[in-house]
C-alpha cells in the first residue's frame, strides 16, 4: 500500500489576525454548511483516484476548524472513513482557538477519532495578544488546554510567535516557560515574517511599529534553546520541537517528500510529483461540481498545475529534508533518484561545510546550528 496525507481546510475564521496572510476570512455570515457539503463531495468523488493507498495522517486546518460547530467536523471525519482506507494509527490533527471552543467540542471530536490538537496560543502575555490581534486571553487558553487534556487529549501541540512588535527576550521567556510548564507534548516557534497586505506590514511600513533589534532576536533564540532543553523537548524541525516520540507525523511527511491531496478552498496537493491547488475564490468553489473523474481530467480542472522535473524534485527533497534537524540520508537519495548525492551536491555541501552551516554524518548532510539561524541562505544554493 502506498502512504497518502490528506489536508483538509476550513477557511473560517473569528478575526482575521494583524499579521496573517492565510487563505481565510471572518466567519459571520458565510454558508458554512454549504462549504463543509461541498467539502464532503470533493472528499467522496476524489476517493476513487487512490485505490491503493492507505491514509496515514489528516490535518484539518485553517482558518481556524474549530469555529464550525464540532458535528461538522464530525461529519468530515465520517465522510473520510467512509471513502479512504486509513490507518489504525493515522494520526488526525484539528487546529483551534482558544477563544472558539468550549469543552463540549473536545468531546464530539474525541468521538470522531481526532486524537491530536494543533492549539493556536502565540503569546501567553495578554497585552501581545491584543498586538497580534488575538481573540482569546492566556487565562482562556490554559481553559481550553484543560478542557482538552480533561477529554482525554494526550497529543497536544501549542503554536507559539516570537520576533513580534512590542515582544521582548524576556517577556518571550516567560511565554516560553508558562507553556512548557504544562507538559505539552510538541511545540511549534514561528518567527514572524512580515506579509504584504497585513496590518503588520503596513503599520511597521509608516514607522508605527518596529520589530526587535537583531540582538534581541538572537537573545529569544537563546532563551528557546536554554528552556527547550532544560524541559527536554527535541529540536526535530527549525521550527517544531517535540517530547521524544511526538513528532508532528503529518508535517514531517511534507518534509519528507510523501504524496498528500489537499480538499477545500485554496489547498494544495502534491502528487506523484505533480503540484496542482484548488481556487481561491469562495464563490467559484462553491460552484464547483465535483464528480469522479480520471486522473488527467482531475489535474487538468486544477489551478497552477506542475508537473516538476527530475532536478527540481531534488532541489526540493533538498530544502525539505534540511528543515529536518537530522538532515538528508544519502542513502534516501539514492533511493529517491537513482544518483549520489555528492555527484550532485557535493561542491555545495563542501563549500557550506567548511563555512560552518553545514555539517557531514559520514555520508548524510545536516544544517549546523548556525546553519538553522541561516537557512534561507544555504538552501538558496540548491
Amino acid at each position: 500500500m502506498k502512504e497518502l496525507e490528506i489536508y483538509i481546510h476550513i477557511p473560517f475564521c473569528a478575526r482575521k489576525c494583524n499579521y496573517c496572510d492565510f487563505l481565510s476570512f471572518p466567519s459571520g455570515g458565510m454558508p458554512q454548511r454549504a462549504y463543509v457539503d461541498r467539502l464532503k463531495e470533493e472528499i467522496m468523488n476524489a476517493s476513487v483516484l487512490f485505490p491503493e493507498h492507505e491514509v496515514t495522517s489528516v490535518f484539518i486546518g485553517g482558518g481556524t476548524p474549530s469555529v464550525l460547530e464540532a458535528d461538522l467536523i464530525a461529519e468530515l471525519m465520517d465522510c473520510m472513513r467512509e471513502n479512504y482506507r486509513m490507518t489504525s494509527e493515522a494520526e488526525i490533527t484539528i487546529e483551534v482557538n482558544p477563544g472558539s471552543t468550549l469543552r463540549h467540542k473536545f468531546a464530539r471530536y474525541r468521538e470522531a477519532g481526532i486524537n491530536r490538537l494543533s492549539i493556536g496560543l502565540q503569546s501567553a502575555d495578554n497585552g501581545e495578544l491584543k498586538v497580534l490581534g488575538r481573540i482569546h486571553t492566556f487565562e482562556e487558553f490554559l481553559k481550553c488546554y484543560q478542557g482538552a487534556r480533561m477529554e482525554g487529549f494526550d497529543n497536544i501541540n501549542v503554536d507559539l510567535i516570537n520576533c513580534f512588535p512590542t515582544q521582548t527576550a524576556a517577556s518571550w521567556k516567560k511565554t516560553l516557560k508558562n507553556v512548557l510548564m504544562l507538559k505539552p507534548e510538541h511545540v511549534s516557534v514561528y518567527n514572524l515574517q512580515l506579509e504584504e497586505g497585513t496590518p503588520f506590514c503596513d503599520l511597521v511600513a509608516r514607522g508605527e511599529l518596529s520589530l526587535p533589534s537583531e540582538e534581541e532576536a538572537a537573545a529569544m533564540d537563546a532563551v528557546t534553546k536554554e528552556l527547550m532543553t532544560a524541559y527536554k523537548f527535541l529540536r526535530y524541525e527549525i521550527s517544531n520541537y517535540a517530547r521524544e516520540g511526538k513528532e508532528c507525523r503529518h508535517n514531517k511527511g511534507y518534509w519528507t517528500g510523501k504524496d498528500y491531496i489537499g480538499f477545500g478552498l485554496g489547498s494544495s496537493s502534491y502528487v506523484n510529483g505533480t503540484r496542482f491547488k484548488n481556487t481561491t475564490v469562495f464563490e467559484d468553489y462553491l460552484k464547483t461540481g465535483f464528480t469522479e473523474l480520471s486522473w488527467e481530467e482531475y489535474v487538468k480542472g486544477k489551478q497552477s498545475v506542475e508537473t516538476l522535473p527530475e532536478r527540481e524534485k531534488m532541489r526540493e527533497f533538498m530544502i525539505l529534508g534540511l528543515r529536518l534537524t537530522k538532515g538528508v540520508g544519502s542513502i534516501d537519495f539514492y533511493r529517491r533518484f537513482g544518483l549520489q548525492l555528492d555527484d550532485v551536491y557535493g561542491n555545495i555541501i563542501d563549500r557550506y561545510t567548511a563555512r560552518g552551516l553545514l555539517e557531514r554524518d559520514g555520508y548524510d548532510v545536516r544544517l549546523t546550528e548556525r546553519g538553522m539561524e541561516l537557512a534561507n541562505t544555504v538552501m538558496s544554493e540548491f
